[in-house]
Formats: structure tokens, C-alpha cells, sequence
């Protein structure tokens, strides 16, 4: 994939997100795994058989996706606070109402990003007006973009930040010629050859971003979409 001003840079590796809340909205969460290894509280959430959207408190992961992320964030930004909202169970899939409540939620949460490792192929009204919610509430909403696989939503709302997988190293930075913020596209790093052989892909590289966000916000003490595209104009150069 082509790419336009890729810049390395580190300015804020000495920092870990500290005081920054992020919310996870992905399949839950395996505390017990060796890269987790806390308790982090949450909520799931589903449709229940009535067509009313429910929550209840088993965040586990059945998937490994949202451990996976969530492992991730611990790792470039380990200071950082990470509340759990389920909203995939067995499958990666689910209603957009689900995604819309799980926004919602954290907005009242009062966390500071969003990361939204996931996308659809369709435009939702109702997931438009969560993410229009939470931005007018100061919250940076970060998601995957999959312009291949026409995976562009909500990634391509004017409230959100679109980052996609590129073929750079860890915190390097690109605008991608679909104008998404191009990332790395793999997790923690792991020993190889193992590394070669786990998930990679745009959700890992919104997690990339969100994370770097997370500790430019706690350098410059600073939170909100207005300080977001400040730190792009540092770390990005076209």
C-alpha cells in the first residue's frame, strides 16, 4: 500500500498514559492471560430475547480479539485505565444498535479515548449519532479502517480518527492515500518466529494510535480532538 510523509519518531516513550481512561468496546476481556494480568472492570453487553439491549457483568473473551487489543494498549501505554465494553460474544459480529449503547456508556463512563478496533460496510444512523454524542463530549474516538475489504465504518465519520495497517515499524506514522492514519499493524511485540504467526491487522494498528494518544495526552497534560491533530502535525509530515 502506498503511503504519503512516513517520520519516525519517539517523543513520548518515557510515557505511559497515566491518567487517561480508554474504553475497550470489543469481545471482552481474559484477565487471566500472562499480558493482562489485572483486574479491569467492564460491561457486556446483548440483545436480549425481548429485542431489548441488556447489560450484565461477564466480560469474559471467547474470541481472544479484544484480549489481544487490550493487551496491546497495556503495552505501549501500561499507565493508562482500560474499562471493558463487551459487545462481541461468539462471534465478531453485532447490531449496530449494541455498538451505538456500547458508546453511549462510555461517554457516561467519562473516559477520554474510545478505541473501536472493529468496522462495518454500512453507514448506521443510530452509531452516527453515539459517535457525534461522544465528540461533543470531548472524547477522541479512534477506529479500524479496512478500505479493502470496504470496512470504512464508523472509521470514515468526521468524529472519528481512521487508521489502517501500512507496512512501517512500530511508532512510525503515515497518511495512507485513503487519508486514514497508517500504524503498524502488529501487537505487543512477541519473540519471533511467533510474531510472524499472530494476529495482525487494522485493529491492531487503531490500537497502535490510540495508545500513542494516551501518552501524548499524559506529556502534555493535555485531552480532546484539538490537541489530536496537534500531535498529528508532529508526528506525521507530508
Amino acid at each position: 500500500m502506498s503511503t504519503i510523509g512516513q517520520k519516525e519518531v519517539n517523543p513520548y516513550e518515557h510515557y505511559g498514559g497515566k491518567g487517561v481512561k480508554i474504553a475497550l468496546l470489543d469481545s471482552g476481556v481474559n484477565m487471566y492471560h500472562s499480558h493482562i494480568s489485572e483486574r479491569l472492570s467492564g460491561v457486556a453487553f446483548r440483545v436480549n430475547r425481548d429485542g431489548w439491549i441488556e447489560r450484565h457483568d461477564d466480560i469474559r473473551d471467547y474470541l481472544g480479539h479484544g484480549t489481544a487489543i487490550a493487551a496491546l494498549l497495556k503495552y505501549v501505554a501500561p499507565e493508562s485505565e482500560i474499562v471493558i465494553g463487551k459487545i462481541f460474544d461468539e462471534k465478531l459480529t453485532c447490531y449496530p444498535s449494541v455498538l451505538a449503547h456500547a458508546i453511549d456508556w462510555a461517554v457516561d463512563e467519562g473516559v477520554d479515548i474510545i478505541n473501536l478496533s472493529l468496522g462495518m460496510s454500512e453507514r448506521f444512523d443510530v452509531v452516527e449519532e453515539s459517535c457525534k454524542r461522544a465528540a461533543e463530549a470531548g472524547i477522541v474516538l479512534v477506529a479500524a479502517h479496512d478500505r479493502q475489504s470496504e470496512i470504512v465504518w464508523p472509521a470514515q465519520l468526521d468524529e472519528v480518527y481512521a487508521v489502517e495497517a501500512t507496512e512501517i515499524g512500530r511508532e512510525q506514522w503515515t497518511f495512507t492515500e485513503h487519508s486514514s492514519i497508517g500504524a503498524c499493524g502488529f501487537p505487543r511485540e512477541l519473540a519471533e518466529p511467533i510474531q510472524l504467526y499472530n494476529l495482525h491487522g487494522h485493529s491492531f494498528a487503531a490500537a497502535h494510535f490510540t495508545a500513542w494518544v494516551a501518552r501524548y495526552f499524559e506529556a502534555e497534560n493535555v485531552r480532546g480532538n484539538e490537541y489530536v491533530n496537534r500531535m498529528i502535525k508532529q508526528i506525521i509530515t507530508v
